[in-house]
C-alpha cells in the first residue's frame, strides 16, 4: 500500500495477525479488572487531551480500548501508542519521528515519548481529518457511527464497520459506567 494511504487510514485494525497490535496477556500480579485499571490510569489523560483538542476523553479511551486491547496491546505498552498508528506522515509536537518495525506485518509506527502525546497525535488526526467525529464526540452512538463509516476503518484491510462501531459503543458504555463509579465524589 501507499504512503498516501497510510496518511489518511493511519492505523491498520485489519493486522489482527499481529502481535504488536493485539492484546496481551495480564502479569500474574494484576488482578484487577483489566478494563477498571485502564481507565484508572489514562482517564486524567485522556480528559488533558479531550480539552486541548475540543474531543470527548470517553471517545479517546473508547476507542485506545479497542485498537489496544484495554491498553494492552505491544504497542501501547511499549510505545505509547494506543491506537496503532502508523509511522507514515510529518513529524509533529507530538510524535518525533521515533517508530517500531512490526515482526509479523513488516508496517513501521509510531513510537510516542508519554501516552498523553500519543492520546494527543490520535486527537490532532482525528479533528484534522475526521472531523464530522470529532463534533459529535459527546454522544458514544454518534462518534462510533461517523469514526466507522469514514476513511478511518479500511474494508480493504479487513475492517468491519459495524463491528468497531459496535465495539466502540460498548468499550464507550463500560467506560462511562467505571468513571462513574470510580469518579463520583469528584463531581457531587
Amino acid at each position: 500500500m501507499s504512503k498516501e494511504y497510510f496518511l489518511r487510514v493511519p492505523t491498520v485494525l485489519g493486522l489482527q495477525g499481529s502481535i504488536e497490535i493485539n492484546p496481551q496477556p495480564l502479569g500474574a500480579t494484576e488482578t484487577v479488572d483489566k478494563r477498571v485499571a485502564y481507565v484508572m490510569k489514562y482517564y486524567s489523560i485522556a480528559v488533558k487531551v479531550g480539552k486541548a483538542f475540543n474531543i470527548h476523553p470517553l471517545m479517546i479511551l473508547a476507542q485506545a480500548s479497542v485498537e489496544s486491547g484495554w491498553g494492552t496491546s505491544q504497542l501501547a505498552r511499549q510505545n505509547n501508542n494506543f491506537f496503532g498508528v502508523t509511522a507514515y506522515g510529518k513529524t509533529n509536537q507530538y510524535w518525533t519521528g521515533e517508530k517500531r518495525q512490526s515482526t509479523t506485518s513488516k508496517l513501521w509506527f509510531r513510537s510516542y515519548k508519554s501516552v498523553e502525546d500519543g492520546f494527543s497525535d490520535f486527537a490532532r488526526l482525528i479533528t484534522s481529518y475526521y472531523k464530522e467525529a470529532a463534533k459529535v464526540s459527546n454522544d458514544i452512538t454518534a462518534y462510533a457511527t461517523k469514526i466507522s463509516a469514514s476513511p478511518y476503518i479500511s474494508e480493504k484491510n479487513g475492517d468491519n464497520r459495524a463491528k468497531y462501531r459496535a465495539l466502540i459503543i460498548q468499550s464507550g458504555e463500560t467506560i462511562l459506567s467505571i468513571v462513574k463509579k470510580k469518579f463520583q465524589a469528584q463531581y457531587n
